[in-house]
């Protein structure tokens, strides 16, 4: 436990503490606009195959 401290408490510690900390809410944030990018994605899809039923489709959605 006392190993641990020093660890975190030394310059070279606590900058590999703070790296890592960083790499973690950055794989958070790339999930996130993963995710976003993909739903949307999944929503133009769809909205392009009701509009290809309808007939009525867009420049947009033909992509």
């Amino acid at each position: 436990m006392n190993n641990l401290t020093t660890f975190f408490m030394s310059e070279n510690g606590f900058f590999s503490y703070l790296v890592t900390y960083i790499v973690f809410i950055a794989s958070i944030i790339v999930a996130f606009s993963i995710g976003f990018a993909l739903r949307k994605n999944k929503n133009k899809k769809i909205e392009a195959a009701a509009a290809s039923e309808a007939g009525t489709e867009t420049d947009e959605a033909k992509d």
